[in-house]
């Protein structure tokens, strides 16, 4: 495998889909850097894999070997249990500008489990592939096979967007992508990720060029909130595609506004948004690997969004 032997995030939801008569799915959350093994507690021992990335000797890290049992999903909030825990509820901006140079990543490195910073150099289009493969094979991925799944239909933002779910993942991710632009078919094209320094700069760009839209306040990017939010996006990403919710803790639901799939908040652009920006508070380069996993797995035809070689670029991985 690429570089990363296991890449992305699954932060999962049990649901039954609405209206299509769809089965029963999870939805995970994907944001590029670790998995995890349904199987085993999260430790130290699982964290000391990573050795193909940056050393972690001067990272911020769990204060003892067990993440905090409390979080709405597993190892997903790490807060009450980090070095520096106490910055997870402080504006990230501050905190960043408190350490000038560091990687936000390493800094905050295992404070949810996918948090963990990329290599110096990275290499993006492998991260990518990576990450495609990390979450085809995760045991709840319920992967079938290309052009497999059920087709869903989100009403984001005034359009009505399709797409056919061939893991469960794809619900999340492709409107993520969709609504950052960072599909094939919205103006990016997926080689640009070979040259990772300036896909960085393209990724900075696109941050800063959020933030314009935006203006986030320093009180909407605390990292416990970006870490506790995961679900709750979930949920949202739900509402907007007609999905039934079954499983969820009450707290989520609440947060998310989900009474039922006829009676909940849907996901807004503003939401992806912030959740995207917080990364690149983090370090651009954390930014960038997300940006390069959605572009190199999906595009947008018409309203439409297809993967792999329904797009101009496909990854140099069987289906």
């Amino acid at each position: 495998m690429a570089a990363r032997s296991t890449v992305a995030v699954f932060l999962s939801l049990a649901l039954v889909l609405g209206d299509d008569c769809l089965e029963d799915q999870n939805v995970q959350m994907l944001q590029l850097d670790t998995s995890i093994d349904e199987k085993k507690h999260h430790s130290e021992k699982s964290r000391s894999r990573k050795t193909h990335r940056k050393s972690l000797q001067n990272c911020g890290h769990l204060i003892g070997n067990e993440c905090d049992p409390s979080a709405n999903f597993a190892c997903s909030n790490n807060c009450a249990v980090h070095t520096h825990g106490q910055d997870c509820y402080r504006p990230v901006p501050q905190v960043m500008a408190d350490h000038p140079g560091e990687d936000g990543y390493c800094y905050f490195n295992y404070t949810g489990f996918w948090v963990t910073p990329v290599e110096n150099d990275p290499d993006f289009e492998k991260y990518a592939v990576g990450g495609i493969l990390g979450l085809r094979n995760a045991a709840f991925s319920n992967y079938r096979g290309f052009k497999t799944g059920p087709v869903l239909t989100y009403h984001f933002e005034g359009k009505v967007i399709t797409t056919q779910m061939d893991a469960s993942h794809y619900s999340f991710d492709d409107l993520y992508g969709y609504s950052l632009g960072y599909l094939q078919g919205q103006g990016l094209e997926a080689w640009m990720i070979q040259d990772s320094q300036a896909w960085i700069s393209i990724v900075e760009e696109r941050c800063k060029e959020i933030q314009h839209t935006y203006n986030f306040q320093d009180e909407e990017l605390l990292l416990a909130d970006w870490l506790d939010d995961n679900q709750v996006l979930a949920t949202q990403v739900m509402c907007a595609a007609n999905m039934s919710v079954v499983g969820q803790r009450s707290d989520v639901l609440e947060k998310a506004k989900y009474h039922s799939s006829q009676n909940c908040q849907p996901i807004t652009a503003r939401d992806f948004a912030k959740h995207h920006y917080i990364k690149c508070l983090l370090g651009y380069p954390n930014a960038a690997s997300d940006a390069a996993y959605l572009l190199a797995r999906a595009c947008l035809i018409g309203n439409h969004i297809g993967h792999f070689t329904d797009c101009p670029y496909s990854p140099n991985i069987s289906f």
